[in-house]
């Protein structure tokens, strides 16, 4: 699992900061929050392979988080990609792309899904290709889960801003425990499919014995996955506390140093300081501040107030890379 800084800065790109996109490479595909102008430069700078299934979630409709998306699907249809797509987002996310086929020729000859969350009605609206306007059906939405699959779920809640805006989170199912390949030939349990059931916790009968991998030591306890927070752009509120309690990392906005909290508060923004916080609140292993105002050309003031208060506080960077062990 590893995390890429896309993008870092906030409304205005400045030298050596694109605008807002985190990219999470994890197993065989790509999980992306928010769509920066010149996403595909960014993309193609991070070696991010063009024909990886792909996620991605739109945070809310302010240009700087969602510009870059037309531009990227665009490349795909030029690369003969046959990996799909799927898009979640505000309602009218589907509009947005469907306009662009219709005016500029946007085409997507790949397997493309927009699914438009409705959080009043609490469903996933779900388009199919960009063909027709016509929904392809709807999805209840439960416990804020808008995607689920064996190995993760991704989770949603809304937050304060100055027009709809979520944020988003993370969450790697409990892996298996550590497999003990020495205890199973102690038991007489040669290399073969058999350990692989074990791997996953499987209880297996060998030569008439039955074997409970975790009981014999054969398989340590379930490890617990991995979980990361993305605030999209918010004013401090209730709801990222609780979608991000216990995270591994936070990535949070700071747009603005303590010394303009008005004006944060004014723009429904954060400072350091509210980030710091918030990652206090929700015991948060790790906090990336991201999105800072084009006025700071080195944020490190940012980094300084938030790691008064929250010292496990890290600068995303462009290009910066994380691996997640």
């Amino acid at each position: 699992m590893e995390l890429i800084i896309l993008g870092s800065s906030g409304a205005i790109p400045i030298k050596g900061r694109n605008l807002p996109s985190i990219a999470l490479k994890y197993k065989n595909e790509i999980l992306l929050f928010d769509c920066g102008e010149d996403l595909q430069r960014a993309f193609e700078k991070a070696s991010l392979k063009f024909n990886r299934p792909l996620k991605i979630f739109i945070s809310h409709f302010h240009g700087d988080h969602v510009i870059g998306l037309p531009g990227l699907l665009f490349r795909f249809g030029l690369l003969d990609r046959t990996a799909p797509v799927e898009i979640y987002g505000p309602r009218n996310l589907f509009y947005y792309l469907f306009l662009h086929s219709k005016i500029l020729g946007l085409r997507a000859p790949y397997p493309l899904t927009v699914k438009e969350i409705d959080p009043e009605n609490e469903k996933l609206l779900i388009f199919e290709g960009l063909k027709t306007d016509t929904p392809a059906g709807e999805q209840v939405i439960e416990d804020d889960i808008i995607y689920e699959s064996k190995r993760y779920f991704m989770k949603y809640t809304l937050v304060k801003h100055s027009i709809l805006s979520f944020a988003f989170a993370f969450h790697e199912k409990p892996r298996f425990g550590k497999f003990n390949p020495e205890k199973a030939e102690e038991l007489g349990i040669p290399p073969s499919n058999l350990w692989k059931k074990m791997q996953h916790g499987e209880t297996i009968t060998h030569q008439g014995n039955i074997i409970d991998p975790l009981e014999e030591g054969i398989v340590g306890p379930p490890r617990p996955g991995k979980k990361i927070t993305y605030s999209g752009d918010l004013a401090p509120c209730e709801s990222i506390i609780r979608l991000g309690k216990d995270t591994d990392i936070l990535i949070h906005e700071a747009t603005y140093a303590k010394d303009l909290a008005d004006v944060a508060a004014e723009k429904f923004h954060s400072t350091s300081v509210d980030a710091a916080t918030d990652a206090l609140k929700m015991n948060a292993k790790k906090l990336i501040l991201t999105h800072f105002s084009s006025r700071y050309n080195s944020p490190d003031i940012l980094l300084k107030e938030a790691k008064e208060i929250f010292p496990n506080t890290i600068l995303a960077e462009d290009q910066l890379k994380l691996k997640l062990r």
